[in-house]
C-alpha cells in the first residue's frame, strides 16, 4: 500500500469527523461518533454539530441534555467535553481523571494533606438532592483546605469523577454559575474494557493516527494503551513522513484528493487538539495564532481541508459575522468562505 501523504490524513480524519458532508444524525449519536466534544465554551459543541448535520437545530442538543442523554463532564486532558450517556461510563474509566492528568496536583493536594476522598464523600452527599450550584461544592472543599488556600483550589482535579454539569447549565450561551449533580454510576467496567473501547473510539473518529495522537488527545501517556490497542486489533500503516500510523481494521479510505468544502469550527473544537502533530488540519505555520498562551483555541474556517483563517460572531446585539483571513485566498474561495458564513 502506497504510504499516507499528510493530504490523505487530512481527507480521511475529515471523513470521520463530518467535516466533507453533513450528515443525517442526531446529536446524540453524531457526539459519539465524534468520540465526545470539547466543551469549555458553552456554545461550542452547538457550532460543532452546526457545521456537521443536515438539519441541526440548537433545541436538538438542548433537549439531550436535559434528558440526560447527553452529558457534560470533566474528562479528556482534564477539561471539559460532552459525550453520550451511553459512552460516558466507558469514558469516566478509560482516560485519566483530572488528577490523574496534572500529577503535579496530586503531589500538591498531598502535600496539604488532604484527604481526597473524605472530600469526594461530602461532594457526593451534598449531590444526592440534585444538582446543586458550584459554589455549594466549593463550601464544602473550603472546609477541608488549609485557610490561606486560593479559593475553588482543586475543585475540578477533586470532584472530576464525582460530579457533572446538570443539562440547564449547558445550554448555548450560559455563562453563569454551573449547577452539579452526581456523575452516573459507572457500572461494571473493567479498566481495560473501557480503554480498548476508548483507544476505538478515538481512531473511529481521528484516525489513522499515532500512538503519541492517542496521548495527547486521552492524556494518558501512550503505554497506558498499549494493551487496549492489542485488544482493538489495530491495523498498521506507513506515512510519508516516516510514522507508524493506527487504525481499526475496515476503516474506509477516503482519497486525498477527494474535495472538502469550507466549514466553520467551533472555539476549542476538538479538531484541532486531537493529535500530538496537527499539521493535517492546522498548517505548522499558523499554530501560534490559532492556538493562544494561555490555552485559548480561536473559531476558525476550513479551505480546502485546512485552517485558513479565523472568524468571531458577538452572542448579542446585531447578528454580525467577522472573517479574519490568515493566508492568502482565491476569489473563488472567499466567495465559499463567505457563503458557509452566510
Amino acid at each position: 500500500m502506497k504510504p499516507l501523504s499528510l493530504r490523505d490524513l487530512n481527507r480521511r480524519t475529515l471523513a470521520r469527523q463530518l467535516l466533507l458532508e453533513r450528515a443525517q444524525l442526531d446529536a446524540e449519536t453524531a457526539i459519539e461518533r465524534l468520540a465526545g466534544m470539547q466543551a469549555q465554551y458553552t456554545p461550542s459543541p452547538y457550532i460543532g454539530l452546526w457545521s456537521r448535520l443536515c438539519a441541526f437545530e440548537r433545541g436538538d442538543l438542548e433537549v439531550a441534555f436535559t434528558e440526560r442523554r447527553v452529558i457534560k463532564a470533566t474528562l479528556m486532558r482534564g477539561t471539559l467535553h460532552v459525550v453520550s450517556a451511553r459512552d460516558f461510563p466507558f469514558f469516566r474509566a478509560g482516560v485519566p481523571s483530572a488528577l490523574e492528568a496534572y500529577p503535579q496536583s496530586v503531589k500538591v493536594l498531598a502535600e496539604m494533606g488532604l484527604d481526597v476522598e473524605a472530600i469526594r464523600r461530602d461532594f457526593r452527599e451534598t449531590a444526592a438532592g440534585g444538582p446543586r450550584p458550584k459554589t455549594d461544592f466549593g463550601a464544602v472543599l473550603a472546609r477541608h483546605l488549609p485557610a490561606d488556600s486560593p479559593a475553588g483550589f482543586g475543585m475540578t482535579m477533586i470532584s472530576g469523577l464525582e460530579l457533572v454539569h446538570a443539562g440547564e447549565t449547558a445550554r448555548f450561551g450560559f455563562f453563569g454559575t454551573p449547577y452539579l449533580q452526581a456523575a452516573p454510576a459507572p457500572g461494571e467496567i473493567t479498566t481495560d474494557e473501557a480503554r480498548a473501547y476508548v483507544a476505538r473510539a478515538y481512531l473511529a473518529a481521528y484516525g489513522p493516527a499515532t500512538r503519541a495522537d492517542l496521548s495527547a488527545w486521552s492524556g494518558f501517556t501512550a503505554s497506558a494503551y498499549a494493551a487496549a490497542l492489542e485488544k482493538v486489533g489495530v491495523v498498521e500503516l506507513k506515512g510519508e513522513d516516516g510514522r507508524v500510523y493506527l487504525d481499526i481494521p475496515g476503516a474506509a479510505e477516503v482519497p486525498g484528493d477527494t474535495p472538502a468544502p469550507v466549514r466553520f469550527l467551533s472555539k476549542w473544537d476538538q479538531l484541532l487538539l486531537a493529535h500530538a502533530r496537527r499539521e493535517r488540519v492546522l498548517p505548522e505555520a499558523l499554530r501560534s495564532t490559532v492556538i493562544r498562551k494561555n490555552g485559548d483555541v480561536l473559531p476558525t474556517f476550513l479551505v480546502d481541508g485546512v485552517v485558513a483563517g479565523w472568524w468571531d460572531a458577538p452572542l448579542k446585539k446585531a447578528a454580525t459575522l467577522t472573517l479574519r483571513p490568515l493566508v492568502p485566498l482565491a476569489a473563488r474561495q472567499r466567495r465559499a468562505v463567505a457563503a458557509e458564513a452566510e
